[in-house]
């Protein structure tokens, strides 16, 4: 929520129509903008927010333009800046300062989408919180969040996204963070960063801003990056050295056990998010909010109820046959984690891997998906279906069929299943592997119609 006083102290705006004065929001997007939002007309390379003006200030409060608009401003709040990216991002930035809670911020290779919310549920429990919603982590997404500040938020819980160097550091110079979480280190986005040494430097962009930090102690190769960090570090994960731990694990058909560990407490927490990986991203929440101060009966509680985010680590069951679908993005890193969980849960079933290309590797794309390959072999997985020019490459360590669509590979498999497998979907965004979902789903409520 912000003025307009707020708005033209931050963008030295000059208005030019006056109706309403204060503002639920910013929006971009006149699809789902309401009566209470400001519309801020990004200029996008597909797409000018400008050519959706009329129907923005008839579903609105007004708008920030960058260019003159011969159109009836119907008695509106219309304000004109030179930018109006730089705008929103001013706006954030003169928000963000004014604001006297905490902010958190979690960055990292993997999970930052799980960890983020998961430390939102169980902080809102004792706070007022204010959370990035979905993966909208980037340097218009987090500006919107920073637009719904209200006078009696406490805590915001901010998901920060990089594909190159100087991301991190650009959110970090509109929201200060107070703490940070690093879920990991991992194959990412190495097309914009380089290397591997890349990817940690542009991550590490975030320690600068912040006096503490919450890390991922059994990653070695994150640690080795905070050696000369002045701040306190406070470590989670699965070793003896964390601060904060993960102990006594236990997998069960259709939930996990463990406890969390302090050197001053113990609490078992149970969940039925899936995977090794997710035992990481609660103890880094749990980490976060015993820290400061939710009690032990919040953090079960909100680990046994937590729902997967959509599209990341879904169980889906229907008519014996058992899909794993986690297909909002994949990386090395990721696609390692979530063989080995297909392995796990696999038992006495057939397990099969459908896997679509992991994008944004750059040169090491290659060697990358023969990796693929070696790990499907090396885990037992019995049936590879890969989409994607790249996922040719594992076939020169496993056996598998690869397709160019997604609608062909489905086709395949719907000829192929019997109906009692276990199957894992997994491949980067633009790959579309929901498409194979929702082809095996249909399928599947057929056969429990005969």
């Amino acid at each position: 929520m912000f003025t307009l006083e707020d708005l033209i102290k931050a963008t030295a705006g000059k208005l030019i129509s006056l109706g309403e004065e204060v503002f639920r929001g910013a929006s971009i997007d006149t699809r789902t903008i309401t009566e209470n939002d400001l519309f801020f007309a990004l200029k996008g390379s597909k797409r000018d927010g400008h050519d959706f003006l009329i129907e923005a200030l008839q579903k609105s409060c007004g708008a920030v333009i960058s260019k003159q608009a011969d159109i009836s401003f119907q008695n509106k709040t219309v304000v004109l800046v030179d930018d109006t990216l730089k705008a929103l991002q001013n706006l954030a930035r003169y928000l963000r300062k004014k604001f006297r809670g905490k902010v958190i911020a979690v960055v990292g290779s993997n999970g930052k989408t799980t960890t983020k919310e998961l430390i939102a549920g169980m902080l809102s429990k004792k706070y007022k919180i204010l959370k990035t919603e979905g993966n909208f982590n980037n340097n218009i997404g987090v500006p919107l969040c920073l637009s719904k500040i209200e006078h009696d938020t406490e805590i915001m819980v901010l998901e920060l996204g990089t594909n190159r160097h100087g991301d991190i550091k650009e959110l970090c110079e509109i929201v200060y963070p107070d703490y940070a979480v690093i879920t990991n280190i991992g194959y990412e986005h190495i097309e914009g960063f380089g290397s591997i040494e890349g990817v940690r430097k542009g991550e590490l962009e975030i320690l600068p801003f912040v006096k503490t930090v919450f890390v991922n102690g059994d990653d070695g190769f994150l640690m080795e990056g905070l050696k000369d960090y002045k701040g306190e570090i406070l470590t989670f994960g699965l070793g003896s050295q964390c601060d904060f731990r993960a102990e006594k694990i236990n997998f069960y058909d259709d939930y996990v056990e463990f406890d969390f560990c302090t050197d001053i407490l113990s609490f078992p927490v149970k969940t039925s998010l899936t995977g090794i990986y997710n035992i990481y991203n609660i103890t880094a929440a749990a980490a976060v909010a015993t820290f400061l101060g939710v009690s032990k009966c919040i953090v079960q509680k909100v680990s046994e109820f937590f729902n997967p985010v959509a599209m990341r680590g879904e169980i889906i069951k229907i008519n014996g046959m058992e899909i794993f679908f986690d297909a909002y993005n994949a990386n090395p890193s990721s696609m390692r984690v979530a063989l080995e969980e297909l392995a796990r849960r696999k038992k006495t079933r057939k397990a099969v891997a459908v896997l679509g290309d992991m994008l944004e590797l750059g040169e090491f794309a290659p060697v990358a998906h023969e990796e693929i390959g070696k790990w499907i072999h090396e885990l037992g997985i019995e049936v590879f279906v890969g989409v994607g020019t790249f996922m040719k490459n594992a076939l020169r360590y496993v056996k598998g069929e690869v397709f160019d669509e997604p609608a062909l590979a489905a086709q395949f498999l719907k000829e192929q299943l019997t109906g009692s497998e276990i199957i894992l979907i997994k491949g980067s965004r633009a790959m579309k592997m929901e498409q194979i979902l929702d082809i095996l789903l249909e399928q599947s409520k057929e056969r429990g119609k005969r």
